[in-house]
């Protein structure tokens, strides 16, 4: 049958994960019960100025890319840990994916010409 590997269980770096995987699960739960209030408080400022406050735009965007990162780490999407252990300044995660590249391709707008015709 299957035997277990005693050096694979015991990995340290699997069970850094783990606890990692449990704080970041916890911020999740905590953070959207932030968000919550701030749309709550965002809607209140829409209803009687019929603009967004900046300031609380700028807030649940912040909390919505942390919830981003941190569900992506989560997920098994990336290694990476969400802030404040990331070094990305723009706190986009580092996904597991291929980007593939597209070569741009310029048409010209001309009418063919006679001659090209024939």
């Amino acid at each position: 049958m299957n035997e277990i590997n005693k050096d694979e269980l015991l990995d340290l770096k699997k069970w850094q994960r783990l606890f990692f995987m449990v704080i970041y699960g916890a911020a999740i739960n905590f953070v959207v019960s932030i968000l919550i209030v701030l749309v709550a408080v965002q809607f209140i400022f829409y209803l009687f100025t019929s603009k967004t406050n900046n300031q609380l735009q700028s807030a649940n965007n912040w909390l919505h890319g942390f919830f981003n990162d941190s569900l992506n780490f989560l997920s098994f999407n990336t290694d990476a840990k969400p802030w404040p252990f990331n070094s990305n300044d723009e706190g986009e995660p580092e996904i597991k994916e291929e980007v593939v590249e597209a070569e741009a391709v310029e048409l010209s707008s001309e009418e063919p010409k006679a001659e090209d015709l024939a």
